[in-house]
């Protein structure tokens, strides 16, 4: 049978030897490198007619998992429905997560989607509404 000390002291050992094991398991992810988050900044429900410059630039800001702002974030762009063009398929954020481009609306009536993709992340889709008046 064990003595009341050696039986504490190897209750102890035992303890260490858990809690070294458990704590050795965990890991705090504190990668920010990566984009977590890209949401419409500007741009988005504009209206205009044929073949015109909307106004504003379609922008999107793109941020790490603590909300800060990415800069040099690759944006990819696309019209998807309704026609038109863009002053550049491909964008760069800035020092702000900021990227934008503008858009020419199409020669057609109706509504043009236009989407900013980032590697990673879910599309954002911007509609913009190509008017007679």
């Amino acid at each position: 049978m064990f003595a009341p000390r050696t039986f504490a002291a190897a209750i102890r050992a035992v303890a260490l030897v858990v809690f070294t094991v458990a704590i050795s398991g965990c890991s705090l992810n504190t990668e920010v490198d990566g984009p977590s988050t890209m949401f419409i900044s500007s741009g988005d429900s504009q209206t205009g007619p044929p073949n015109t410059m909307l106004p504003l630039p379609l922008g999107v800001t793109v941020v790490n998992q603590f909300g800060e702002p990415l800069e040099d974030v690759t944006i990819n762009w696309s019209i998807d429905t309704g026609g038109g063009s863009l002053s550049t398929n491909t964008t760069q954020s800035d020092v702000n997560g900021v990227a934008s481009v503008n858009y020419t609306t199409g020669p057609n009536v109706g509504t043009a989607v236009v989407t900013a993709r980032v590697h990673g992340l879910p599309p954002l889709s911007f509609a913009e509404l190509i008017s007679s008046s």
